[in-house]
């Protein structure tokens, strides 16, 4: 259930300044065009404040230089995109939705749990796990033996932990991730002197992946991501990083602290990512690749090479940022291009039949025609 709160009380929360009645109240977050009568929206820049005349919201939220229009309360910020998420946590919380540990979840053996840790139906909790107070397992998720999960987490439905896996504190696992299945390992094996039939002379013996995956306090990890356990040692998440759904992280991977990953990015076995890297939607990572502090890789990139700290990058393969926007303007013009270049081998082709010059042969570099 949302809260109400005063538009004074509002803007003393996320120290911001008072425009207009500080007594209107609200009690939800709406968008511009859907806003009625309670609803609080905010404005980003002056290309959205012509929306402002003609919302019904009761407040907003404006950075300098956005007046709010007549009748109108607003609270005014220096970034209203940041304080439109504190908004949201004070009036729409965070709520349990169940408590205790349902009787239809199954629980292992010296399995320790934290104060108020929450278990849903159709959970299964393998031997010797550690789970922090606090933590919300929903239904039919499962937590491998020997894995430790921190403090205020939560681990939504069809979540999979395998064994070994450690999670640290206020980490959010949306429905379907899985941590920890085995990395792609294989070794081609070549048994043709073994009297195989010929369509079955090469096989791919499976390398055990015995690692495991370290998951730092306040990550949130997407729906259907999935992050597989080293070869040997650790895949790491880095504190404070957010990967979106549908991400794939192969073995031996390590992602720096605060680092985003957007939908469908795919990072091949041992890369190294550092701090603050930020890989748009479908980014493709090489293997063995050293991504620097900082680095931006833009949507659809094509990685197969080291990235440097602070390096913009874009295209496949990924080039600097300038160049690649370059090319791919070159490439809208090819189709002109192509159609000037055949006129102009029409005019002169015209051109050696009237100096009555013989045509060169296939392939024959023109370079050589008039060499002495």
């Amino acid at each position: 259930m949302n809260r109400t709160i005063t538009v004074r009380e509002l803007a003393s929360r996320v120290s911001g300044d008072v425009l207009g009645n500080p007594e209107v109240v609200v009690s939800s977050v709406a968008s511009l065009e859907s806003a009625g009568p309670g609803d609080i929206v905010y404005v980003e820049s002056a290309k959205y404040a012509g929306a402002l005349s003609s919302t019904k919201a009761s407040a907003a939220i404006l950075p300098e230089g956005i007046e709010p229009p007549a009748g109108m309360a607003a609270v005014r910020v220096r970034q209203p995109a940041l304080v439109m998420a504190q908004v949201l946590e004070l009036l729409c919380p965070f709520e349990r939705t169940f408590a205790g540990i349902s009787p239809q979840a199954a629980i292992g053996t010296n399995v320790t749990l934290g104060e108020g840790v929450a278990i849903g139906p159709q959970v299964y909790v393998g031997d010797n796990v550690r789970i922090g107070r606090g933590t919300e397992i929903h239904p039919g998720a499962t937590i491998g033996r020997g894995s430790v999960v921190g403090e205020n987490c939560v681990l939504h439905s069809g979540v999979h932990i395998y064994d070994g896996v450690t999670i640290g504190s206020h980490v959010i696992i949306h429905a379907g991730a899985v941590i920890g299945a085995d990395g792609f390992g294989y070794i081609q094996e070549d048994v043709s002197s073994s009297g195989s039939p010929a369509d079955e002379s090469i096989r791919h013996r499976k390398v055990r992946q015995i690692g495991r995956v370290v998951i730092e306090d306040d990550v949130e990890i997407g729906a259907n991501t999935t992050i597989d356990r080293a070869a040997l040692d650790v895949t790491r998440i880095g504190r404070g990083s957010k990967i979106d759904n549908l991400v794939q992280v192969g073995h031996n991977v390590e992602i720096g602290e605060h680092s985003i990953i957007v939908a469908q990015v795919g990072i091949s076995g041992s890369c190294r990512l550092g701090r603050g890297v930020i890989a748009a939607g479908q980014v493709g990572f090489a293997d063995h690749l050293t991504i620097g502090d900082g680095a931006v890789l833009g949507a659809q990139a094509g990685v197969p090479e080291d990235v440097p700290a602070g390096e913009r990058r874009l295209g496949t393969p990924a080039l600097p940022i300038l160049q690649a926007k370059r090319i791919f303007a070159a490439q809208k013009q090819l189709p002109e291009m192509s159609r000037r270049l055949r006129a102009a081998e029409r005019r002169l082709a015209e051109l050696e039949t009237r100096l009555g010059i013989a045509a060169p042969d296939a392939g024959e570099d023109r370079s050589t025609d008039d060499r002495a």
